[in-house]
């Protein structure tokens, strides 16, 4: 019971790294992108930026 605090702080930081990004998106600028298929709409999830040319996770 001593360590219980300790284990929840772990496992509270575990989950804060582990929860970035969805699979396929990758962080840049703070953002979770994925390039757009050449003939293809997005990924699901995620809207096309103009601006940055790629898909950008909602």
């Amino acid at each position: 019971m001593k360590f219980l605090w300790f284990v929840t702080f772990l496992l509270a930081l575990v989950g804060m790294i582990a929860g970035d990004c969805p699979t396929g998106f990758k962080s840049q600028n703070n953002k979770c992108v994925s390039s757009r298929p050449v003939h293809g709409d997005c990924p699901k999830g995620s809207t096309y930026s103009a601006k940055l040319n790629l898909c950008v996770h909602n």
